[in-house]
């Protein structure tokens, strides 16, 4: 008798569980998205490479650069193209340059912040 209470009183707490689940589920996924959404603009991070110019575009301020891993954004070493802040120029950059770069990384926004030649 006592195992049959257990069990109709599980059974009837797991299904409670599981209608409120979809709505709790829900209401986290937004509160989620919103936090990281948040956290990813409230925390910019910033690293150091270094790499080899590929290409300039002056019009869009863009460099694109062969780069060795940096391991604290973690990401393998791979070429890209960059944004470039107003701080950064390239007026004295030219393709196939090897450079030191520091670069900004906030959500989904990376841009280069200080870069010259070695």
């Amino acid at each position: 008798m006592t195992n049959a209470i257990r069990y109709m009183l599980t059974t009837a707490a797991l299904s409670v569980a599981f209608m409120t689940l979809p709505a709790s589920a829900e209401t986290n996924h937004d509160d989620q998205k919103h936090g990281s959404e948040m956290h990813q603009s409230a925390n910019a991070q910033t690293a150091q490479g270094q790499g080899t110019v590929k290409a300039l575009d002056t019009e869009k301020q863009q460099i694109t650069l062969t780069h060795g891993p940096i391991e604290s954004l973690g990401w393998p070493g791979m070429t890209m193209p960059f944004k470039l802040a107003d701080s950064a120029s390239m007026k004295e950059l030219s393709v196939g340059d090897e450079v030191r770069f520091e670069v900004k990384k906030s959500g989904n926004d990376i841009t280069i912040t200080e870069i010259s030649r070695q």
